[in-house]
Order: structure tokens, then C-alpha cells, then sequence
């Protein structure tokens, strides 16, 4: 059975934002950003990890 070629490789591919460290974030990209590293942050402490400084500080961010 051939795939068609729009689809992904893997039915759950990593699908990740990619934001140049040259340019600012847009508004959207921002809040997703910072929802993610507060997920990032809970995760880490119930898995009793280290987080990232640069990762808790974008976490306090506002949405």
C-alpha cells in the first residue's frame, strides 16, 4: 500500500515550532511557547527533574 505523499512519515510525527532566534516571535507563537514551557514545568517537578532556568522564566511569562 503506497502513502500518499502529503502525509506524514509516522501517524504521530513530532510536529514542533520552529521560531528563528533572529526574528520576535508572533503574539500566537509566544503564547504557545509559554504554554508549553509551563507544561515543560509541571512535568519536570512530578518527575522530580531539573528544569532549565531559561524554561521556568518563559513559563512566568504572561499568555
Amino acid at each position: 500500500m503506497s502513502k500518499h505523499p502529503s502525509e506524514p512519515e509516522a501517524a504521530g510525527a513530532n510536529r514542533r515550532i520552529r521560531v528563528s532566534i533572529y526574528s520576535v516571535p508572533t503574539a500566537r507563537q509566544h503564547r504557545v511557547l509559554v504554554a508549553a514551557a509551563r507544561l515543560r514545568v509541571t512535568l519536570d517537578e512530578r518527575l522530580g527533574r531539573a528544569t532549565p532556568a531559561e524554561t521556568k522564566a518563559l513559563a512566568k511569562d504572561a499568555l
